[in-house]
């Protein structure tokens, strides 16, 4: 069976065919990288999250995991900055009253006969109005409109959470604007994304079997 990164929906969506010629022939990198300090900071605020830590308690810690980096102008900044906005979050994540509720977990999701879903699972949160689940990034961009955020919509109501879909919302909090964004995808919305992707997914695995004979 092939499988497809959640993280990859978007260059599958803008052109599958090419994504399949990549899939058949293969490029032999490893992109698992290095845990970076942003990384750091997200393993950080989890522990918060979880009750394990104070926010106090959460910088002192990021300041220890930032040690391990070359002591640059550049990374000082950096670090300077992610302290800052670490604070900011933790009092924004306290202001709404959000309890934690599921980390990141690993999906594998047959969406068709031969492919399936892969990736990690957004943070899932709770509060007197609803669930929440959401991707932290360092940067905005244009997230409502990607396949990913209905899809996992469905996915965690369907495996993870116990609550009716239109409880679930989707979507991210930035740090450099230091807010929170969330949509919930009506039941009509998923289905279209559901049917589209595996479209797609059924495409890329008709191509890809094709290049491999």
């Amino acid at each position: 069976m092939l499988k497809i990164r959640c993280s990859s929906l978007e260059d599958v969506r803008k052109n599958p065919t090419a994504y399949a010629q990549q899939m058949a022939l293969g490029d032999g990198k490893n992109n698992g990288g290095t845990h970076g300090m942003f990384a750091y900071w997200q393993d950080i605020a989890k522990l918060v999250h979880q009750n394990e830590l104070t926010t106090a308690e959460g910088v002192k810690e990021l300041q220890n995991k930032f040690i391990r980096f070359d002591d640059t102008p550049k990374n000082r900044s950096k670090q300077s900055l992610l302290l800052d906005q670490f604070v900011k979050y933790c009092n924004l994540y306290d202001k709404n009253k959000f309890a934690f509720v599921d980390s990141r977990r690993q999906m594998n999701w047959a969406l068709c006969k031969n492919v399936s879903l892969t990736g990690l699972t957004p943070w899932v949160v709770y509060n007197d109005s609803g669930y929440y689940s959401y991707f932290v990034t360092e940067q905005p961009f244009e997230w409502q409109d990607q396949l990913k955020f209905p899809l996992l919509q469905q996915y965690l109501v369907d495996y993870k959470i116990d609550c009716d879909v239109t409880e679930m919302n989707m979507g991210i909090y930035c740090l450099a604007t230091n807010k929170f964004e969330f949509n919930s995808y009506t039941k009509a919305e998923l289905k279209k994304t559901v049917t589209l992707t595996t479209e797609i997914f059924e495409h890329v695995y008709d191509q890809f079997t094709k290049l491999k004979k």
